[in-house]
């Protein structure tokens, strides 16, 4: 399938797309377009958004069809308010799903039944009260239902050992893992696509629970339509396997996207300066750790065998550059402490 989404006036990226994409280096500026085009695309203001995109406003496509904002479900992740607003019982949040989706459950009818039965207990009991003070007064206490008890009386909290805390403290690790518990729910309720755009991952969840959050994310996306769009300056925590390299798009002074693994290792091996030795994990492990700085003349710090792969894949997109190794020459001393 092909993704096309205006930058802006009439500017576009296309890129090959199946249920993932990878938007990722150092060009900010390139990734916060991509970001705000989707973003904007399925929450108008066009008064914002009409002198950039022009009349048409935002133009997004797959495979030559409109993306419908209305058949299609997209949840953004891009600070922690974003999180936490999916945890809060307002329309269009994951939680308000969840709890409303709990409407026809015969055991909560019978309880809410069950409390306006009580409600009514207590109606006489006052009208009893107020008739010793009043000649007049008439006291009613209206039925409640379901969901007039989750507008009105719902309060939300976590408890961590075995204190309560108000939901506003908890932290953006423990956000995440409530989010992907609702995300499940809400695509075994959802008969259209379902789409999750992350953008700056790296500023507000840690390493090591973004590494599991995508892989989590991942799983899902073998049982669902489940779509995923990355957004970021680095893939170094994103697992990623040799079936979706080709799902990288390099952002910098243009939009790049990788070939497939096998089409890229094919060039790769064609401009290596000596016999490539081909480790498939490894070759993606170093593809990550290159994506960033592909097309960037920039100082590197990389290892010496991943600017050679660096330089050749530079090569293959028609960049020219050239690297410096001296920071990486070691002195005899040097090599010698290192491998004892």
């Amino acid at each position: 399938m092909i993704l096309k989404i205006e930058l802006e006036n009439q500017n576009f990226l296309d890129v090959d797309f199946e249920d993932r994409l990878y938007v990722v280096g150092n060009n900010q500026k390139k990734l916060w377009e991509v970001f705000r085009s989707i973003y904007y695309y399925f929450n108008k203001s066009p008064t914002l958004t009409s002198n950039v995109y022009g009349d048409n406003d935002i133009e997004i496509s797959l495979n030559d069809s409109k993306l419908s904002e209305k058949n299609n479900t997209v949840f953004f992740i891009h600070d922690r308010e974003s999180i936490y607003n999916q945890m809060l019982y307002k329309k269009g949040s994951l939680l308000f799903d969840v709890l409303n989706s709990l409407i026809d459950d015969t055991e909560i009818s019978r309880i809410i039944d069950q409390i306006n039965e009580g409600n009514l207990k207590l109606e006489i009991e006052i009208q009893n009260y107020m008739q010793k003070l009043s000649n007049n007064l008439k006291i009613n206490i209206d039925d409640t239902n379901y969901l007039e008890m989750l507008k009105n009386s719902l309060l939300l909290s976590y408890e961590d050992d075995k204190l309560a805390y108000p939901l506003e403290f908890m932290d953006t690790d423990s956000l995440l893992d409530e989010f992907l518990n609702f995300l499940e729910f809400k695509l075994k309720d959802n008969g259209n696509p379902v789409w999750v755009v992350l953008y700056n991952l790296d500023g507000i969840v840690s390493v090591h629970n973004q590494f599991n959050f995508i892989k989590s994310l991942k799983r899902i996306m073998d049982d669902y339509d489940l779509k995923v769009i990355f957004i970021g300056n680095s893939l170094m925590n994103v697992p990623l396997d040799q079936t979706e390299v080709g799902g990288i798009v390099i952002a910098n002074k243009e939009f790049e996207q990788l070939l497939p693994y096998d089409e890229l290792v094919k060039s790769v091996r064609m401009r290596y300066p000596n016999e490539l030795k081909v480790d498939s994990d490894k070759f993606v492990d170093s593809v990550k750790r290159i994506s960033p700085f592909i097309g960037s003349d920039e100082n590197i710090n990389l290892s010496s065998k991943n600017l050679v792969l660096l330089k050749v894949v530079n090569e293959i997109l028609n960049y020219e550059t050239s690297y410096c190794l001296d920071d990486q020459i070691l002195s005899s001393a040097e090599a010698e402490f290192l491998s004892n």
